[in-house]
C-alpha cells in the first residue's frame, strides 16, 4: 500500500514472490554443488570448491526462507529501503520497467555503489508506478535500462 505524504511516497515490498520447492529440488542443487566442488578438487583448487559449496549453502537457505517485506520510502534526501538511504546524489539514474504479460512495474536505480551499483525496487500496480516515476523526476535522470545479470540469476533461483 502506497502513501503519498506531502513529499515522500512509501510502501512495502516483497523481496521475491515465494515459489515452494520440492525435495528434489534440493537434492539437484546439493548434487550439483558436489558436482562442481569435486571438479573444482579433481583440478586442485580448493579455494573454488570451497566457495561453491558455501554459495549453494546460502542459495538453499535463501530459497527455503522464503520472502521478507521491506518499507521503501521516496522523500527529498534519497532512496529508502528498510532504513538504508541511497541519496540521489549518489543515484546516477533510474527506469520504470514494466513487464507487458504481467504488467508487473518496477524501478531500476543505477546507484555509485560498489557492492549494489543496481537496486530492483518492485512497484505493483501502474499507479504507483506512475507517481514514483513523476517524484523521480524531480530529483534524478530517467535512463532506459535492463536489470543485470544478477537480477535474472536470482529470479531463476527464486530468490
Amino acid at each position: 500500500m502506497a502513501q503519498l505524504e506531502g513529499q515522500s511516497i512509501s510502501w512495502q515490498v516483497e523481496t521475491h514472490e515465494h515459489r515452494e520447492r520440492s525435495t528434489d529440488w534440493y537434492w539437484g542443487l546439493g548434487l550439483g554443488a558436489a558436482a562442481a566442488a569435486g571438479l573444482s578438487l579433481f583440478f586442485g583448487n580448493i579455494l573454488l570448491a570451497l566457495i561453491i559449496v558455501i554459495g549453494m549453502g546460502s542459495i538453499a537457505t535463501l530459497v527455503a526462507r522464503g520472502p521478507r517485506e521491506h518499507l521503501v520510502r521516496l522523500d527529498s534526501r534519497g532512496v529508502s529501503m528498510d532504513g538504508t538511504l541511497y541519496r540521489f546524489a549518489s543515484i546516477q539514474s533510474f527506469w520504470i520497467q514494466t513487464e507487458d504479460a504481467t504488467h508487473e512495474t518496477r524501478m531500476l536505480l543505477t546507484t555509485n555503489g560498489i557492492f549494489s551499483p543496481q537496486l530492483v525496487i518492485p512497484l505493483g500496480h501502474m499507479t504507483r508506478a506512475q507517481n514514483v516515476r513523476a517524484f523521480m523526476l524531480r530529483y534524478s535522470q530517467e535512463v532506459e535500462q535492463e536489470a543485470h545479470l544478477g537480477e535474472h540469476l536470482a529470479e531463476l533461483f527464486g530468490l
